[in-house]
């Protein structure tokens, strides 16, 4: 089970006032993932994404990838777009971790892959390249290899 943090209908009518969604009419935690907690926000017209995020990730690291998220909406990259609150932030607080609220992409998983899925995925993470290298970002990459030492010694094994 993913979902770490429990929230109730206060936490969600706030954070509905705080990024203008209007009324939530449905909010339900998402199983799937590892990391991070997920609910789907429903109201009348549109379905979101809550992430509120766990103990691995780095605060400060967050606004790097709310904004990467949002330059690659706008080179028309298929991928959920962050939301603003009324005041222009990504990020909102809630249980005392640092959450966003994105855009649902429609689809599901596939548990079995054929040969035009693999090249679908292989030209689509070309384009993904290619349009975020004309976004000016920069992060120190925390998965590289010459993070792996510290990554795996970071790791609990029983």
């Amino acid at each position: 089970m993913a979902v770490y943090t429990k929230i109730n209908n206060k936490d969600v009518m706030l954070l509905s006032k705080k990024f203008n969604l209007g009324k939530i009419i449905k909010f339900q935690g998402i199983k799937q993932g590892i990391e991070n907690t997920n609910y789907l926000l429903k109201n009348k017209d549109s379905k979101y994404i809550l992430t509120i995020f766990e103990k691995r990730v780095r605060t400060k690291d967050l606004p790097f990838f709310m904004q990467l998220m949002d330059g690659l909406n706008q080179k028309k990259i298929n991928c959920p777009k962050p939301l603003k609150d009324k005041s222009g932030k990504y990020l909102a607080s809630i249980k005392k971790k640092s959450a966003c609220i994105v855009t649902f992409l429609k689809g599901k998983d596939k548990k079995i892959l054929n040969n035009k899925n693999c090249y679908d995925t292989g030209k689509n993470i070309a384009k993904l390249h290619r349009v975020s290298s004309k976004i000016r970002l920069y992060r120190k990459n925390s998965m590289s290899v010459s993070s792996l030492d510290s990554l795996l010694n970071s790791i609990r094994f029983k």
